[in-house]
């Protein structure tokens, strides 16, 4: 059957195979094995994948060759958008590479010089994406440079992205949330405000340890590595099966949603929420937060929604 590419699942002959018909055949350029950078992305990269999942390959090279190689695939009806690049085989059949399990092979193409932005601006899931890919082919280490500018996070950088992150999970939960709900037409306001604030708590995990946090998809799985996962995740596991109703499914929907609520933002009256606040505030100040900033908490809101911590989604 041939070698597979060690914890990925994929066997190398079939990705080569891919890569020599489909990205080494794009137009718009004769030097792809010179300016193209090619990485494997995505939960077979870092061995966390399943028999289902997809392959997920990203493209990189310098923008000069991205704009002349987007415009003639453009023309060749090889992608649709006139911006981005993302390519989905299109022919009669796509499981010949990977086989049907891994779903129909696809990759993006990106300037390198967006890499290099994402990376000196500090972009969370694009860092956590680039520092985590599996290089398959890097022309005079171009991409391996570009991610080499990878640091920790400044710790004025990191102050402000633990603040918003935290005042982004108390807003979801406590401005939110329906409290006087009235009903069936306030259940999508219920679920989303909890689950947003579980997520931005997940964020807030890796945030406190100086990392880059993953993308919804891979937040409560990897946050489980963080030493405020580890500890947390099964509840928010738990919390999670009480909104959408996996747990005590016989139960009224609003008291379902009350309790889960209650053990998540209700300082006063659950003890599962007074110790994640009390082990989150230590957290906070363990990171480099003022004290007296840490026990404002929530009166501090204003620095998220006036934009101070960067836009925030209202």
């Amino acid at each position: 059957m041939g070698d597979y590419i060690a914890d990925t699942g994929i066997l190398a002959d079939a990705l080569r195979k891919y890569i020599e018909e489909h990205i080494y055949a794009l137009p718009g350029t004769n030097h792809h094995r010179d300016e193209f950078s090619i990485l494997l992305t995505g939960s077979r990269a870092i061995g966390a994948h399943t028999e289902q999942s997809d392959v997920d390959i990203d493209v990189v090279c310098p923008w000069k060759v991205f704009e002349a190689v987007h415009a003639a695939s453009l023309e060749a009806g090889i992608i649709e958008s006139p911006v981005g690049f993302f390519c989905v085989l299109k022919d009669e059949n796509p499981f010949r590479y990977f086989g049907e399990r891994m779903g129909n092979p696809h990759f993006s193409l990106s300037p390198l010089e967006t890499i290099h932005r994402q990376i000196e601006q500090y972009e969370d899931v694009p860092r956590w994406i680039w520092t985590n890919a599996q290089i398959i082919e890097d022309p005079n280490e171009q991409f391996r440079q570009t991610v080499s500018g990878f640091r920790r996070y400044p710790k004025e950088v990191l102050v402000d992205k633990i603040k918003y992150h935290w005042l982004a999970a108390a807003y979801w939960s406590i401005e939110v949330y329906p409290h006087h709900h009235g009903g069936s037409t306030d259940y999508l306001a219920a679920a989303t405000a909890l689950l947003n604030s579980i997520n931005e708590h997940l964020r807030f995990f890796f945030l406190v340890e100086g990392k880059p946090y993953p993308y919804v998809e891979k937040l409560m799985r990897f946050a489980e590595s963080t030493e405020l996962g580890r500890e947390f995740c099964p509840l928010f596991r738990r919390l999670t099966d009480l909104i959408i109703g996996i747990e005590r499914p016989e139960t009224d929907v609003w008291e379902r949603l009350d309790l889960a609520f209650e053990k998540l933002c209700c300082y006063d009256s659950s003890e599962e929420a007074r110790h994640l606040q009390d082990v989150c505030d230590a957290a906070m100040i363990a990171a480099g937060l003022e004290h007296d900033w840490v026990k404002a908490d929530f009166s501090n809101i204003d620095e998220l929604l006036d934009g101070s911590l960067g836009p925030f989604p209202l």
